[in-house]
Formats: C-alpha cells, sequence, structure tokens
C-alpha cells in the first residue's frame, strides 16, 4: 500500500516506483514512516533505518512567537508516526537561530520564554513525549563548544559563499538584504545534522536546498551514510497566492491559541477555488514548492481549505470529517465531493472550522486550566505588543569586565603551558588597567622570513605606550580559512606552534632588554567563555551586511565562505581579548571589521618582505623554492637563496639583499654590513649606515657580488639563527608538519 498523499512524479526526489523502493514500501512500518513526508531523499535508504532498533529524526524551529497549526497538530502528529515505527525524535530548539534572524528583538531571554512555551503547546495537542527529545541549541552549543563549532567551521571552508546564499531563503529573506550573521545559519544548520547524529532529517520542504547541503558535505568530507531527508508539505496560507503561512500576516494561518470565533472567521474568509488559478499555481512554482505545483486533480487546486482537511483533519489516525451531515473517510472524498459539486463551499468550511476547533479545544483548556502554561501565554502574547524593537547591542555588556578579564588571564595561562619551555614562566596576570595590543596570526605551511619579521613588528608596535603585546594563533579561525592546512587540526596547532616561537625568538630579538610578547590561542580564549563569544559572533554578523563582510576580506561569491565567518570570530576576539588597539599589516583585513564592531582602532603597518625574485609582469605566482626564506631554512640555504637572488647594479628600488642589509641596520641587530674583497676591488669595508650602504650600491661602488656574501653573513647571526633556536624548541611540531607534508603529497595536494 502507498503511504496517502505520495504519487510517482518525475525526478529522482520524487520518484517512489525506482526499483527498491515498492517491496520495503509494502511494509506497515515504511508506510507509516514515508507518509510523513511529501518528498524524500532517498527512499532506498529507508529500509536500512527500519533494519534498526531505533534511529534518529531531527527538526528545528525557532522560538519566534505563535505557533501555526501545521507546527501544532500536523508536526506533533507526524512526531507520533515517526515514533511508533522506532524513532527518536530530536527538536533542536534553535534559539541562537532565531538570534540571527533577529526575531524577538534579538532579545536571548524572550526567545527562550517562546521555545518553552511552544514545547507546552505540542504536549498540549497530543504529542506523545516518551521517544521525544528536546535540545537547546544555545545550551547543548556552549556544553559542546569544543565539538560543534570545528564541525560549522569545517562546513564553512568546503562550501562556496554562492551555495550558501542558495540556502537562505529558508529564512525568507533574498540576497540583497543577507546580514553575514545569515550565511551563518545554513552553516550551522547542516552541521546540526551530524552534531544531533540524525539520521533523518524531518524538516519542511522549504529546508531541502540546506538539507541537500547535508548530504554534499557527506561527499566532500567522505562521510560514507548520509542523512536521509525527509520533508513534509508546507501547509497553504489562507490566502490566494500563499505557497506557505505566514507568522508576520495573523489570517493566513490557523494559530494554536485562536479562539473558536477567530477560527470560523479565518475559514470563512480563506481562499477556496473551485477551478486552477494559474497565477496561484505560479506563485507556489516561484516559491520552489515543486511537489505542490505539480498536483494534479483536486490537489492541483492548491486549496487551501482542502489542504487543511488533509493535512490537519485528517492528520490523526482514524480521522472523520463531517460537513452537512456527510461523514468523508479520507481527503481524497472530501476533495472530490468538492469537485463534483456534492459538498458546496459553506458546507466545506463550516466542516472545517468544527474540526479544527475540535482538534484545538484540548490546548485551550490546557493554557486555561494550567497556571504555568497560563503565564507562558501571557507573557510570549506581551513580548508582541511591545513590538519586540530590534537590537544588536553586544551580548557582553551583561559580562562584567572583570570575568572577561578572569577569562582572558585563564586562557593566556593555558597557552603558556601548551607552549611549555619559557613560556610557562610568562602567565602571569593582567589587571583591569593593562592596554592589550593585539596581533592576529593564521597557520601557514611554510611561512615566510618576512611573514614572521613583520609579525615581531606588529607586536613591538602593539607594545607602544606600555601596552601589553599579545600574539592571537588563530587555530579556529584557520580551520575555516586556511586552505593549505586542510583543516587539519593536527597540522594548525603545529604551525602555530611553530610560527609562536620563531615570533617570540625574533621579537626578543628586535626589541632587546629581555622583552617578550604574549601568546594567546583563539581555542583557549573562545572555550573559557563559549556562551559569550558566539553571541558576540552572531551580534557581530546581524551588525554587519555580507556584502560589506566580503569587502572587508576581499573575497567574492566564488570564494569559499569560511573567510566570511573568520572576519566574524575577529570581531568577537577583540571583545574577547580586551583589546585596546589591533595592528595589521593589511590593508583588507577582518580587522577593519572588528574595529567597526567595537570600536577597537586598527593601526597598520608596512609589510617587511624578504622576497628574492622580481614579482612576474604576468601575475603567475612564483613557486620556486629559492623564492623567499622560510621558516626552516639554515645556512646553506640562505647562503644558496642569496647567491641566487636578484641584485642588479645600481637598483636600489627592488633589491632585496640590500633591503635585508638595510634593515638589519636600521633595527640595529648588526654594528655594521662587513664588505670583504680584494684592496683590487675597493678592499674591506664596514657599512654602519644604511645611507652610505645605499649610496655606495646605487654609484655602484658596491658590487652586488661582494654585497651578497656580506648579507649572508649577517642574516644568518641574527634572524635565522633567532629561527634556528626556535625551531630546535618545537621538534614535535616540526614533525607534525613533515608528516602532513608528507600525508599530502601522497594524496596529490604537494608536487614534493
Amino acid at each position: 500500500m502507498w503511504p496517502a498523499g505520495w504519487s510517482a512524479n518525475d525526478g529522482t526526489v520524487y520518484a517512489l516506483e525506482a526499483k527498491g523502493i515498492r517491496e520495503f514500501l509494502e511494509t506497515d512500518r515504511a508506510g507509516v514512516l514515508l507518509s510523513v513526508g511529501e518528498e524524500c531523499v532517498n527512499a532506498s535508504e529507508v529500509g536500512a533505518l527500519l533494519a534498526r532498533p531505533s534511529f534518529r529524526l531531527y527538526d528545528g524551529f525557532e522560538p519566534s512567537g505563535r505557533m501555526h497549526i501545521a507546527q501544532g497538530v500536523f508536526k506533533a502528529q507526524n512526531v507520533n508516526k515517526c515514533t511508533q515505527v522506532g524513532g527518536i525524535f530530536v527538536f533542536w530548539v534553535a534559539d541562537w537561530f532565531a538570534l540571527m534572524n533577529d526575531k524577538m528583538g534579538g532579545d536571548l531571554e524572550k526567545i527562550k520564554t517562546v521555545g518553552e512555551y511552544l514545547v507546552e503547546v505540542w504536549r498540549a495537542a497530543g504529542m506523545r513525549m516518551d521517544r521525544v527529545e528536546f535540545r537547546w541549541a544555545s545550551e547543548e552549543i556552549t556544553k559542546h563548544a569544543s565539538a560543534y563549532w570545528p564541525l560549522v567551521l569545517d562546513v564553512a571552508r568546503r562550501f562556496t559563499i554562492a551555495r550558501i546564499k542558495k540556502c537562505c531563503q529558508i529564512m525568507g529573506r533574498g540576497e540583497g538584504g543577507l546580514t553575514a550573521a545569515q550565511i551563518l545559519y545554513p552553516l550551522m544548520q547542516c552541521s546540526d545534522i551530524f552534531f544531533l547524529k540524525a539520521d533523518v532529517c524531518q524538516l519542511g520542504v522549504d529546508q531541502r536546498k540546506v538539507n541537500m547541503l547535508a548530504r554534499e558535505y557527506c561527499d566532500a568530507a567522505s562521510i560514507k551514510q548520509k542523512p536521509v531527508i525527509l520533508s513534509h508539505h508546507m501547509l497553504y496560507g489562507l490566502k490566494a497566492g500563499q505557497a506557505k503561512m505566514s507568522k508576520s500576516d495573523p489570517d493566513s494561518a490557523i494559530f494554536m491559541e485562536d479562539s473558536e470565533a477567530e477560527v470560523c472567521r479565518k475559514i470563512s474568509n480563506a481562499y477556496c477555488p473551485l477551478v486552477v488559478d494559474e497565477s496561484v499555481r505560479a506563485a507556489h512554482e516561484a516559491s520552489d514548492m515543486r511537489a505542490a505545483a505539480a498536483a494534479e486533480g483536486w490537489q492541483g487546486l492548491m486549496n487551501p481549505c482542502l489542504d487543511y482537511v488533509k493535512h490537519v483533519v485528517f492528520a490523526p489516525p482514524g480521522a472523520v470529517f463531517e460537513a452537512n451531515g456527510r461523514s468523508f473517510y479520507s481527503p481524497d472524498a472530501v476533495g472530490e465531493a468538492f469537485v463534483d459539486g456534492t459538498l458546496s463551499e459553506v458546507d466545506l468550511k463550516a466542516g472545517l472550522a468544527a474540526a479544527i476547533n475540535r482538534l484545538l479545544e484540548p490546548v485551550r483548556r490546557h493554557f486555561k486550566s494550567n497556571a504555568a502554561a497560563a503565564s507562558l501565554l501571557d507573557r510570549v502574547r506581551s513580548f508582541k505588543k511591545n513590538n519586540n524593537s530590534s537590537s544588536t547591542g553586544n551580548s557582553s555588556v551583561r559580562e562584567t569586565a572583570e570575568a572577561r578579564q578572569r577569562a582572558l588571564d585563564r586562557a593566556l595561562a593555558k597557552t603558556a603551558a601548551w607552549l611549555g619551555g619559557s613560556f610557562s614562566s610568562s602567565s602571569s596576570e593582567t589587571t583591569a588597567a593593562t592596554k592589550i595590543g593585539a596581533v592576529f596570526v593564521l597557520p601557514a605551511l611554510s611561512p615566510s622570513l618576512g611573514d614572521l619579521v613583520t609579525l615581531s613588528l606588529q607586536l613591538a608596535r602593539a607594545s607602544d605606550d606600555g601596552k601589553e603585546p599579545v600574539l592571537i594563533l588563530c587555530d579556529w579561525s584557520a580551520i575555516a580559512a586556511a586552505d593549505s592546512l586542510d583543516g587539519d587540526s593536527k597540522a594548525i596547532l603545529a604551525s602555530l606552534r611553530l610560527i609562536a616561537c620563531a615570533v617570540d625568538s625574533l621579537f626578543a630579538l628586535l626589541l632587546g632588554g629581555g622583552r617578550r610578547c604574549r601568546i594567546l590561542l583563539q581555542s583557549h580564549l573562545i572555550l573559557e567563555r563559549p556562551s559569550e563569544y558566539w553571541i558576540d559572533v552572531i551580534h557581530a554578523g546581524r551588525a554587519l551586511t555580507l556584502v560589506e563582510t566580503e569587502e572587508a576580506t576581499g573575497v567574492d561569491d566564488s570564494v569559499k565562505v569560511g573567510p566570511v565567518v573568520a572576519a566574524l570570530l575577529r570581531c568577537a576576539d577583540a571583545t574577547a581579548a580586551r583589546a585596546s588597539v589591533l595592528v595589521d599589516a593589511d590593508r583588507v583585513s577582518p580587522s577593519r571589521l572588528a574595529e567597526k564592531r567595537t570600536n577597537t582602532p586598527v593601526i597598520t603597518i608596512d609589510r617587511f618582505s624578504t622576497r628574492l625574485h622580481m614579482p612576474a609582469a604576468d601575475g603567475v605566482p612564483d613557486l620556486d623554492e629559492n623564492r623567499d626564506f622560510f621558516l626552516l631554512d639554515g645556512v646553506d640555504s640562505v647562503k644558496r637563496k642569496i647567491k641566487r637572488a636578484f641584485c642588479e647594479p645600481g637598483n636600489v628600488e627592488f633589491n632585496p639583499p640590500l633591503a635585508i642589509a638595510s634593515f638589519l641596520l636600521d633595527r640595529n641587530l648588526v654594528p655594521a654590513i662587513d664588505i670583504k674583497r680584494p684592496p683590487a676591488n675597493g678592499g674591506d669595508k664596514a657599512y654602519a649606515s644604511r645611507q652610505d650602504l645605499v649610496a655606495d650600491f646605487r654609484s655602484q661602488a658596491l658590487h652586488p657580488g661582494d654585497l651578497k656574501p656580506a648579507v649572508t653573513d649577517a642574516l644568518s647571526r641574527t634572524l635565522i639563527a633567532a629561527m634556528a633556536t626556535a625551531v630546535s624548541n618545537a621538534k614535535p611540531a616540526l614533525a607534525a608538519i613533515k608528516a602532513f607534508k608528507k600525508n599530502q603529497t601522497k594524496k596529490g595536494k604537494f608536487s614534493s
């Protein structure tokens, strides 16, 4: 027997007569489960689920106000069907998602109150709760932050912004008005499926695109068992052309707390066509309700009254519809009687209003007789009266500055312990008066000497005016945004450990006097206050448009969405680190968003480059290993690379060896650049001044062949020696990076 409402439409989603499906649809359990859905991807996978002792289904709902009858009665009966055949139904109470969508004015406490009210409605509507779980997103995500957020970030690194934007219609907003937070929504919803270990996504057909994203993620992440997508029908709005109900239009739907008179009025005024209206069909097609638009017979009328009869009145098992003294035992019988004229519109509506009121009466009684339930309803109604004015304020206003300071101190201490060695002694606590100068770094497989020195210079600038310089190692941002490390957490941490050791050593060399910087691992900072941190991320996203976030990160829709998410983390990092100033070396940087969001000023310094070749005129990246100095270069590498470096006689505009020598002199890292040459060529000369060095090279009194050996010696004794010391203190990290490179080479991701 085929499940009620299913038909063999064209397309893989609808083709229920495909090979291998009929045999298990003929069993009662499969029929009951599949009757819940209007679409299923992939129906052939349902048999394996039913062979288990139990399986998990999931639906998420935003606590965003009143509950309409489809969410109440229709959903309650669908849940009962799913649990009847062995399913455990998990409701994800998406309070944080409602926050991202600016529901209830962005007030999380109000959102939680509405969530409690909706659960109470389901109890009263007859949902059997013995195999139902309610999980509050804010609580579960906070409790398991170290598992949940890296999953979200991994999803972000695998899909383009354009792909994620296709999912954003689930929030009822077009691309032009998207906030950055609304890009987070599909990433989190996709992650929820895996976080909750859901075997079946049992949501509405309007959630099709984001649920299919989860199946695509399985392919990208090599996950063998994909979730089954069992999508239920979206009840039509009561007005012509409304493909689904709208909570913002009270007359588009029956709500669970509507009075008997309100139900009668709404049904009496409802759109109830007897012939197909092509404009209405077009509206359904435009809304992507494909199954509805393809329906035939009485269902092709897209008549909301008949839709209510089928999906609400006949939702409970054994239901009977009564109208004008007649009893109907199936929605088809009602629809056919209406089409052939034996059931009038007046009688259909009268019977429908009476049936709905009977279904709602237990809910009404519950909210009248139960004091706690009545109080919940009163509070929810009061929110509506107060207009739920929107606020994009920072949640951390509620968090004391002292609490944030203590969290920062704990995170600094954890990072110092993680780094070990001499770092473990640098974990003294900050005070309320401590001013933090923050510098951010993402991991890199082969960081250049220029990048490492630039970070040290950023920290030096961050220490101006007595500030405490802190290098923030962005390990979680890297999951989303550092493509070269393929989201590998071990490689990310190993790279950041090497960078931290190198920068600390270079910083001490550049500033002298035993100066040290603080090192802070981003995940340590996040996990000390996970709830507050991620609410800060969400609030930042609500305050920033997707367009301005893309501009600040230098990406477009063709790029993976990871950099957008990492930019929002930068805003929260600035708050969590109590930064007084952010020091950057890039004009296009997420730090600019943090400045806008948190009012923390950004200072931008010039990068120090150690590139040894002239940039290609065609813009093609130079992949020659000799193009630059890198973290793991030793003295032999330095000698070889400088020997091959671009150093045109008389050219002082682009001359890497000359620029390096000038830097060493300007920073007083060497007393002089010692030129060794025969008397016939001018004899030995010590250049203690950059100006003299540059002048002689410009006039060609100093030849490249004499400059290069001197620079090799000076560089090896200073910056290269400092890096070598750092690497010797981080041998396990070095081994991890080498193992990662070897593994990636085997996968064909590196040529060598």
